[in-house]
């Protein structure tokens, strides 16, 4: 009897065991299989990587230039040419180029000097005739820039931070708008995702407004791809190599710098002081050297089409070009498109070189492309309207 019961009692202790034993194996499964079906491209986007050291964006540097006299109020010159980006209005043929508003500022300025002069010395001073012949504009260069001959004016924005000035630049059925940007520090460059996510959808103007900006352009769509090194404001928000697509980055000291995707670290480069990064491309223009058909690295992407493009390049320390070049899209009865305007990547490629910019670099563009100015929308977006985009370049 007592044999037994030690048999028992030791088959009893066996199956505690075993039991045991199997609740700390699935214990162990259950973490495994939860590890495996975590997304890991929806954790980093929703828990980005902070750099030990983010920079207080209200003191970004010491500034030892002298102070500007700018007040910061956002002016515009109001461009009453036809529609921006419409190829085919007739008004963008039949109205002289840059007549716009010089005429009309000239002549006020007269009738104000000429009310002050019958004031105090009951003269009429001598003044000459405004001068309206075709090319004659307020503007004749902007940031230490000279306009060329197809370009005017178009607006600005100013703070006592930023310097912004847009320009038209039209050539047959060829519109681009070239926006020269100073700011005083890297700081100075925000960017947004739509709805604080990478997966976020919104349009470029409704994103632009919701953050106050008083310019801003589309980024490069990073939530349309799964893929790429995503550094927004200094944080890390996806850190995945990506052999087809060109990586553009931001340093902290504002150079924009253009290398290979698949050669970099997200980690490092945020620890290093990158502030913003883009992947799209393709690389346009490295050491003043225009990039050429054959050498853009965009595999999926036709290298000889002409497209509305976003695209932004510098010239020199702190001071940037972005290009917005708008195109008209018709359909062609085949379920493909006809596109009027826009230009290809070697196009685009020399007029940021033309321009003095020695670093450039391909956005989003197609139905993408849109830039907004002082709480308008200034171009006008191929197709039916704007396209909701993940991501902006904004200045405030």
């Amino acid at each position: 009897m007592r044999k037994t019961n030690k048999k028992s009692e030791k088959a009893l202790t066996l199956s505690k065991l075993g039991f045991k034993i199997i609740a700390a194996v699935t214990g162990v499964l259950i973490i495994c299989v939860g590890i495996l079906c975590t997304s890991p491209s929806k954790a980093a986007d929703d828990e980005p990587y902070i750099p030990p050291f983010i920079p207080d964006d209200s003191e970004p540097y010491e500034d030892t230039t002298e102070a500007e006299t700018t007040t910061g109020e956002i002016t515009t010159e109001p461009d009453t040419t036809a529609t921006p980006g419409t190829d085919t209005d007739p008004d963008d043929t039949t109205e002289p180029v840059g007549t716009d508003t010089d005429t009309a500022a000239e002549t006020t300025t007269a009738a104000e000097t000429t009310t002050a002069a019958e004031t105090t010395t009951q003269k009429e001073p001598e003044t000459e005739p405004a001068d309206t012949s075709a090319g004659k504009q307020g503007y004749r260069e902007y940031n230490g820039r000279q306009y060329g001959e197809n370009e005017t004016f178009v607006g600005e924005y100013k703070t006592d931070r930023v310097q912004i000035g847009v320009s038209k630049v039209v050539e047959g059925n060829l519109n681009y708008y070239i926006c020269d940007i100073k700011v005083k520090s890297v700081y100075d460059f925000h960017t947004a995702f739509a709805n604080n996510s990478i997966g976020g959808r919104l349009i470029t103007s409704k994103l632009a407004a919701s953050v106050g900006a008083g310019f801003a352009v589309n980024g490069d769509f990073c939530g349309f791809r799964n893929s790429g090194i995503i550094i927004r404001e200094g944080k890390l928000y996806r850190n995945k190599k990506s052999d087809n697509w060109d990586l553009c980055y931001l340093n902290k000291y504002g150079d924009l710098i253009v290398c290979k995707n698949d050669k970099q670290d997200g980690k490092a480069l945020a620890n290093d002081g990158v502030y913003q990064s883009w992947c799209f491309g393709p690389t346009l223009v490295e050491n003043y050297k225009a990039y050429t058909k054959g050498n853009f690295n965009t595999p999926d992407l036709s290298q000889s089409a002409r497209e509305p493009r976003t695209a932004i390049g510098q010239i020199d320390e702190l001071h940037y070009i972005i290009l917005v070049v708008d195109a008209v899209r018709d359909p062609n009865g085949t379920g493909g498109w006809t596109t009027i305007g826009g230009m290809s990547f070697t196009e685009l490629a020399n007029t940021f070189v033309s321009l003095g910019c020695k670093t450039a670099y391909n956005l989003d563009g197609g139905a993408s492309t849109a830039l907004w100015l002082n709480g308008k929308l200034t171009n006008k977006p191929a197709g039916s309207g704007e396209r909701a985009v993940s991501d902006i370049i904004y200045f405030k």
